[in-house]
């Protein structure tokens, strides 16, 4: 992707890493991840992650259980690859960023 993803792109992916998560889950390890930044309502998750799902960023998984069905999101490869390549990013951007500020006094 030749352009950043949003922040909460990146964090829903963060919040994958360690096992698939159902949608109200995901909330939670956001606003954990992020120490707060980024609070989701309960409905608010669900139009990144069906755009995400599109991107073949994540992966649904689905449960049954007691005649009720839970869905589970997943990172998938392309995902993980996604949080690599945004790291790299943001080194780039932070290392500009940087370099500009060289020499920069404030008065």
């Amino acid at each position: 992707m030749s352009k950043r993803n949003t922040d909460l792109t990146t964090y829903i992916l963060l919040s994958l890493l360690k096992k698939p998560l159902k949608g109200y889950d995901i909330s939670k390890e956001v606003a954990r991840i992020s120490e707060g930044e980024i609070k989701l309502l309960n409905a608010s998750p669900y139009a990144k992650l069906k755009k995400m799902l599109e991107l073949e960023l994540i992966e649904i998984t689905e449960e049954t259980n007691a005649n009720r069905k839970i869905t589970y999101y997943g990172i998938t490869d392309k995902g993980k690859e996604t949080i690599k390549e945004e790291l790299e990013k943001i080194e780039i951007l932070a290392s500009r960023i940087k370099k500009s500020m060289e020499g920069y006094d404030e008065e």
